[in-house]
C-alpha cells in the first residue's frame, strides 16, 4: 500500500512481517545484488521494472556493502533458483537470511507509472496487516526527507583501503584498467556518506591507499593524513540535512582537488551556495545517457538519487514543476534535452565560478560541476557502476590527473592548458 492509498496484492518474498520505506523504481536489467546492498538505497523499497529478477542469483564479490540495506523489494516475478556458476545461493535466500521482506507477483509497470504520476511516497508490504491497519501505519511515518539516513549507513570510526588491497573482492571479469600515473601512489582521504565497494576499487586500482572517514569528521581530521586528493561519496537522503559538513568542504576545496559523486555532487553545489531540490520521481537504472558539455559525448550512466542540484535559469530555464500535495514544490519540470541544448559548459546564474558539466539527456537536470578556478569536480551519477561498461571509469583517471598535476604545483589554468 503506498501513502495515497493505492494498493496491490502478491506473493511474500523474503521474510514474514511489515516493511515500509519509500516507494521507488530501478529500471536496470541486471545488478538487483549490487543495487540492494547499495548504502544509497536506505529507506527505500525498491520496485524493480525487469519482469525477471534473480534469474542468476547472488555471490558476495558483487555486494557494494556488508549487508542489504533497501528495506524492501518489489517484483513482478522472482526466480526461484539461480542459473550461474558464480551464485553461492538465490536471491530469496539472501533476503531470508537478512531478514528482508518483499512481494512478488505485482504488476510493476503499473506501479512504475503510477509513481511517476503521483510521484515518490511511502509505501508498506506487509503480511500481518489489514489494510485498515497498513493506512494507519503509514499515516503515522515521518516523510523521508526528514529522515538521516547517512548516519546509519556510514562508518563509525576511520579506516585505510590500501592500494590494489588484496581483501577488496574484484569480480576478475573486466580488466583493471591501467593507470593514468603508472607507479605513482596517491594518498586520498574519502567522507564516507555510505560509499559503495566499487568505488574504493575503483581508486585502489589506480594507486590510491584511500583513508575513509564518518560523515562528522573535519577537515583538519582529513588533512592530517597528508591527503593528495579528497573523495566525497555517494550516501541516502535529502543533502540539506548535511549542512554540517559544508563548511569543512570548502576548506578542502580551498586547498586539494576534490571529486565528488552523487550525494558528493550535491554537497559540493551546497558548499558553493547552489541550492539542491527534490525530484518528483528520483533517477535510477543503470540506463540514463548523460550529455558531457566538453566532448559533446553522450555517456550511458547508472544513476540512484531523489534530489538533483538546481540549474535554475541556465538554457532553457524551466517553469516549477507541479508541487506535492503538501505543497512542497518539487523544483524544475523534467523536460528531455532538446536542439537548443548547450554545446559547452557554462556558469552556474548562483555562482558564476562553479561551471555545470554534464546534462541528464532524460529530463534535462544537472548531471556535473567543476570549479573555473581549481581543480574539484563532481558527477551525479556512478561511475563506478560499470555501465557501458566502461563508460564512465576514465573519471578516476581524471581525479589521479588532477592530484597528480596540483602535487607538481600546477594551477588548474596549467593542467586545462597542458590536457
Amino acid at each position: 500500500m503506498l501513502a495515497d492509498g493505492y494498493i496491490t496484492h502478491g506473493q511474500l518474498i523474503g521474510r514474514h512481517g511489515t516493511t515500509a520505506g519509500k516507494m521507488v523504481f530501478n529500471t536496470s536489467m541486471t545488478g538487483y545484488h549490487e543495487i540492494l546492498t547499495d548504502p544509497s538505497y536506505a529507506g527505500e523499497i525498491i520496485t524493480f521494472t525487469f519482469p525477471l529478477i534473480g534469474i542468476y542469483g547472488v555471490n558476495p564479490i558483487d555486494a557494494q556493502s556488508e549487508c542489504i540495506h533497501a528495506r524492501g523489494m518489489v517484483v513482478s516475478e522472482l526466480v526461484a533458483a539461480a542459473y550461474s556458476w558464480r551464485a553461492d545461493r538465490t536471491l530469496n535466500d539472501l533476503l531470508l537470511f537478512e531478514g528482508v521482506t518483499g512481494i512478488s507477483g505485482v504488476d510493476t509497470r503499473r506501479l512504475t507509472r503510477h509513481i511517476r504520476e503521483q510521484g515518490e511516497m511511502t509505501g508498506v508490504i506487509t503480511t500481518e496487516l489489514t489494510e485498515a491497519q497498513a493506512k494507519s501505519y503509514l499515516a503515522g511515518l515521518p516523510d523521508f526527507g526528514e529522515q538521516d539516513f547517512v548516519a546509519d549507513v556510514a562508518c563509525k570510526e576511520p579506516y585505510l583501503v590500501e592500494a590494489f588491497d588484496p581483501e577488496m573482492p574484484h569480480t576478475g571479469l573486466l580488466p583493471t584498467l591501467p593507470s593514468s600515473q603508472p607507479g605513482r601512489v596517491f594518498t586520498v582521504a574519502a567522507y564516507d556518506f555510505g560509499i559503495k565497494r566499487g568505488i574504493l576499487r575503483c581508486l585502489a586500482e589506480r594507486g590510491c591507499n584511500v583513508h575513509v572517514f564518518p560523515p562528522h569528521a573535519t577537515a583538519n581530521e582529513l588533512l592530517a593524513v597528508n591527503p593528495d586528493g579528497v573523495l566525497l561519496s555517494n550516501g541516502p537522503g535529502d543533502p540539506a540535512r548535511m549542512d554540517y559538513v559544508l563548511g569543512h568542504l570548502r576548506t578542502l576545496t580551498a586547498r586539494l582537488p576534490v571529486f565528488g559523486i552523487c550525494l558528493g555532487h550535491q554537497l559540493i553545489a551546497r558548499s558553493e551556495g547552489i541550492p539542491t531540490y527534490r525530484l518528483k520521481f528520483g533517477n535510477r537504472g543503470a540506463n540514463h545517457p548523460v550529455l558531457d558539455l566538453a566532448t559533446g559525448r553522450a555517456h550511458i550512466s547508472s544513476q540512484n538519487h531523489s534530489y538533483a542540484v538546481e540549474l535554475q535559469d541556465g538554457p532553457e530555464g524551466r517553469p516549477a514543476a507541479a508541487p506535492l500535495p503538501d505543497g512542497t514544490p518539487y523544483g524544475r519540470a523534467r523536460a528531455p534535452l532538446g536542439p537548443g541544448r548547450p554545446t559547452s559548459p557554462f556558469a552556474h546564474p548562483h555562482n558564476p565560478e562553479v561551471l555545470i558539466t554534464h546534462l541528464n539527456i532524460n529530463d534535462g537536470s544537472d548531471e556535473g560541476l567543476t570549479f573555473a578556478d581549481r581543480p574539484v569536480f563532481s558527477v551525479q551519477y556512478h561511475p563506478e557502476g560499470s555501465p557501458g561498461p566502461r563508460d564512465n571509469v576514465y573519471l578516476f583517471d581524471q581525479f589521479c590527473e588532477m592530484m597528480a598535476a596540483h602535487s607538481e604545483g600546477m594551477t588548474r589554468a596549467e593542467h586545462l592548458a597542458a590536457q
